[in-house]
């Protein structure tokens, strides 16, 4: 993989990641938006994931505004009854499927490590799906940064936290979690989300491990980064 390579497929990714988590957040008039965002990198990053995009967008079209996919998304994810398709990793990840546990509290301490904490805007637990989304936004977000001073130490790290925070969190749980939004979801719309978000997120781990491999196995990388930057 070359410098310009590297750059991008991370800014794919950095924005695949954000524009997944604005599909979980309450629905707004701006998700078409992003939608149409989403399918252009999606075509170049996961195509598989890329045809539950272009359904996504095919299901708001056909609805008038955004109030059906409000309904949906408050049964899903919100309540006030039971969910029917819990949003936190707590929930899958922990015995006793209980929210706010264990799992939880490793989630806010990688968040703290990086320097994060959830902003006080945001009212929901910090293993919320959203919020593990944007989580791995920021850490190709620094990843980038790094790259930009042409440090491999600092990509290889955080390439590392990417991996390890799939592998025992957001990457452990999504299967399960998907399965229930798409047997439960009333519109196609949040049943082609999960199945968009299981399917980059497979696809990612593979993506980034391979990454992580050709930086950990090739020291002049940082030389070629630094080099590449500064022909930007």
């Amino acid at each position: 993989m070359t410098a310009q390579d590297f750059f991008e497929l991370e800014y794919l990714r950095l924005n695949a990641y954000r524009l997944l988590a604005d599909g979980y957040h309450r629905p707004e008039q701006s998700l078409l938006d992003s939608l149409e965002k989403l399918a252009v990198c999606m075509e170049r990053v996961c195509s598989d994931a890329g045809q539950y995009i272009e359904g996504m967008l095919a299901g708001i079209a056909g609805m008038e505004g955004v109030k059906t996919l409000e309904v949906d998304h408050a049964r899903l994810f919100v309540g006030p009854f039971n969910l029917l398709a819990p949003p936190y990793g707590s929930v899958y990840l922990e015995g006793e499927r209980q929210v706010m546990g264990a799992s939880t509290a490793d989630v806010k301490m990688r968040y703290q490590a990086v320097g994060l904490d959830v902003d006080t805007g945001f009212k929901d637990a910090p293993d919320h799906v959203a919020a593990e989304l944007e989580f791995m936004h920021v850490l190709i977000f620094k990843a980038l940064e790094a790259a930009g001073k042409g440090d491999a130490r600092h990509i290889v790290a955080s390439l590392t936290n990417q991996q390890a925070f799939l592998e025992i969190h957001l990457g452990a749980w999504i299967h399960e979690f998907a399965g229930k939004v798409i047997d439960n979801a009333a519109t196609s719309f949040y049943r082609n989300l999960a199945r968009a978000t299981e399917t980059f997120i497979k696809d990612d781990y593979h993506i980034l491990t391979s990454s992580l491999n050709s930086w950990s196995s090739n020291p002049e990388k940082s030389a070629e980064i630094e080099s590449s930057c500064g022909q930007c």
